[in-house]
């Protein structure tokens, strides 16, 4: 029964509200950035209060195309039902990021085009829209994303986002002083991938919260299957056919935290 019922909601999930694929420039190139747009795939909420960029994990090159309209697996699925009223809230722009070159080393995600490439996703979709910008890492997105907000704390721009959704961050992620932006931790309760162990990210959290008086929560999520896939790219680790236990958790949080987030 567990199973249909996923299998019917996936359906539904599937059916409706598609994206489509926006190509990013770069919003400045030098010898070490690259001139190549990056590929972006958008889905549009109703009456939308945030955007949320993703970062994935991976080796971070989804391989969007021209024509795509949707990612089935069961995780971006998840994502996507922040944009659908009839699974979450809906009040979310939610935006894949793809990269133009497949990192095999997370090295590739301290690179100023990378950092830059993430940047301007984020400029680009904040004038697009008008809404407050939270970004959101999995697994080696989580390198991505503490490498991203160590850029903004150098630069003084860390007003470019309104929260953080941390999401089975790489073992290596790191937050520093000071986080002047709430933080959501999220990971499964039998995530088995030995790169991404709770205790990192739990030491994390508990680092982050004797550094701010914002709103850090850190989140179990317990629903889904196991694959007999790589642990580190499918089943618990990737939220696999856990519905919308992860969407409706950071739903709920961004939107305790909508009338603190910063105008940026």
């Amino acid at each position: 029964m567990k199973k249909l019922l996923l299998s019917i909601l996936t359906c539904v999930l599937t059916s409706t509200n598609n994206a489509q694929v926006i190509p990013v420039d770069q919003n400045r190139s030098s010898f070490f950035i690259s001139s190549i747009p990056t590929q972006t795939l958008y889905w549009q909420g109703a009456n939308s209060k945030a955007l949320i960029v993703f970062i994935p994990g991976g080796d971070g090159n989804l391989g969007l195309k021209p024509d795509t309209t949707d990612k089935k697996y069961s995780f971006y699925q998840t994502l996507k039902s922040l944009t659908n009223p009839d699974l979450t809230s809906g009040k979310f722009d939610f935006v894949l990021l793809d990269f133009p070159y497949p990192m095999r080393d997370v090295v590739a995600r301290g690179t100023d085009d990378h950092l830059v490439r993430i940047e301007s996703v984020i400029q680009y979709y904040h004038a697009k829209t008008g809404l407050p910008v939270w970004i959101m890492g999995h697994s080696n997105g989580g390198i991505s994303l503490t490498n991203f907000i160590q850029y903004l704390q150098k630069n003084n721009k860390t007003d470019e986002i309104a929260g953080v959704i941390a999401s089975a961050l790489r073992n290596g992620s790191n937050f520093n002083a000071p986080v002047d932006f709430p933080i959501l931790f999220l990971h499964h309760e039998k995530d088995a991938c030995l790169n991404t162990t709770s205790a990192n990210s739990l030491r994390l959290y508990e680092k982050v919260k004797e550094f701010t008086k914002l709103d850090i929560q850190y989140t179990w999520i317990k629903n889904g299957e196991s694959e007999s896939n790589d642990p580190c790219r499918s089943g618990f680790h990737m939220y696999y056919n856990s519905g919308t236990e992860a969407s409706k958790v950071i739903d709920e949080f961004i939107t305790k935290n909508l009338n603190d987030a910063r105008p940026n």
